[in-house]
């Protein structure tokens, strides 16, 4: 009776251990970095720029959220983005002017990455 029991311990913690180890590597053990820093143009008016990353500037199909941290920008121009194609880059057209500050994160599933602060520079 003791070797039956021994060998369905031995089984139940080789079991126990596999589990483990593929619960360990389902669990994101580094945190989501910010998108790079992206391209600024102008946009289609005056009241509008062009943000573009290249392929690698975020994670592949990562939302990317640009808020406007001007507090007079009208609450329906706050907040814009797109989602990163499959090699990572991306492109989005904001409300934005010379002087304001966005803060331009991504969102990969139920993670948000830190922050990336960019000022929109003056136009040449």
């Amino acid at each position: 009776m003791i070797w039956p029991l021994r060998t369905i311990a031995r089984r139940l913690g080789v079991t126990l251990l596999a589990a483990g180890i593929a619960v360990a590597c389902a669990s994101p053990t580094l945190p989501l970095p910010p998108p790079a820093t992206p391209e600024i143009t102008a946009g289609p008016d005056a009241a509008h720029v062009n943000l573009t990353s290249p392929c690698g500037g975020a994670e592949g199909g990562a939302l990317i959220v640009v808020v406007n941290m001007n507090p007079t920008v009208p609450n329906n121009e706050t907040v814009g983005g797109g989602t990163a194609t499959a090699c990572g880059s991306w492109n989005a057209t904001v409300f934005a002017h010379v002087g304001d500050v966005l803060n331009i994160t991504q969102q990969v599933e139920n993670t948000v990455s830190a922050p990336v602060l960019v000022q929109i520079p003056p136009g040449d």
